[in-house]
């Protein structure tokens, strides 16, 4: 066994000084050869960063460990740049600051990636809820779960995989142009990269505790909840609509035909999404430009909401 890591594993943080100490230890727990594990805090105005210091500090194992945090939060995606930026390798295994890895799964990651040069590696995971007991799997029902599926589907899907669960090489951001500036889910981003390119893996394993509820994505939702029905509506279209824009610029960078169905299925969602919005914002000047099909859709859809109240 050589003693220079093969790999990066990250564990990203933002406000999570219950879960932290948890998730700290496990990502030093892991087993098998070195890595290179950088523990990163988002300037969380709780106790978050103080605990992982205290947690690597007293760590004497084979990993090479480095504790940062950012003088300002950045958000996820900006966060997930600047982290990148100070990784010394390729393929990056991801963790956060709410989950457990369990201690064989940088190693049965880094098997897998061995075998098949995936690109993004992704596993099953147990699931737990904030109090402990056992949480749904809900994530077994998202699109790269199943044996088969077309890039139409990924390319209008808004479940690909559990995003908690990940291993990806840096190529999946850099070449594509990294994140949008917007908030969206890095998954849906990563997986739609993966699929253009063939390039994934599943493990069927449970190599992650994932705490339903808990993260920065359930924050979001929590924040999406307290907003009156039309605004959460139009908060949840502006985020899909950003999605579904960055992966028709990936089709673009990646090359696919400007005839295949997956783009045009994504313009045609894109374009109902946008008139859904300029609706739910009030915006009748927007929403009257919008082709006449797309509006007889929406009264429809609006008339079946009113007969199931």
């Amino acid at each position: 066994m050589t003693n220079a890591p093969s790999a990066t594993f990250i564990l990203v943080s933002y406000n999570q000084e219950d879960t932290i100490e948890a998730s700290t230890r496990a990502a030093l727990a892991q087993v098998g050869e070195p890595l290179e594990i950088i523990l990163s805090d988002d300037a969380s105005s709780d106790r978050t960063y103080d605990i992982m210091q205290r947690v690597a500090g007293g760590y004497d194992g084979p990993h090479h460990v480095t504790v940062r945090q950012n003088p300002e939060n950045l958000g996820v995606n900006t966060h997930v740049k600047r982290v990148l930026d100070l990784a010394s390798h390729d393929f990056l295994i991801w963790a956060a600051g709410d989950d457990i890895s369990l201690p064989q799964r940088a190693h049965k990651i880094l098997q897998a990636y061995r075998d098949t040069s995936a690109k993004l590696i992704h596993s099953d995971a147990q699931t737990r809820r904030p109090d402990g007991s056992p949480g749904t799997q809900e994530h077994r029902k998202a699109l790269l779960y199943r044996d088969h599926f077309t890039m139409k589907e990924a390319a209008t899907s808004f479940a690909l995989y559990l995003g908690a669960t990940a291993a990806w090489h840096r190529d999946l951001h850099q070449v594509y142009g990294g994140f949008p500036q917007e908030r969206a889910h890095e998954d849906l981003i990563l997986g739609f990269r993966a699929v253009l390119e063939n390039s994934l893996h599943y493990i069927p394993e449970e190599l992650v505790i994932y705490r339903q509820d808990a993260g920065i994505a359930s924050q979001l939702s929590r924040n999406l909840s307290k907003l009156d029905n039309r605004a959460r509506r139009a908060a949840i279209l502006k985020g899909q609509i950003t999605v579904l824009q960055q992966r028709l610029k990936d089709t673009d960078t990646f090359g696919l035909a400007t005839d295949h169905p997956a783009r045009h299925a994504m313009e045609k969602l894109r374009d109902r999404f946008a008139m859904r919005l300029s609706y739910y914002e009030g915006d009748k000047a927007r929403f009257a430009r919008h082709p006449l099909r797309l509006v007889h859709a929406l009264t429809s859809e609006w008339l079946r909401d009113r007969r199931n109240r």
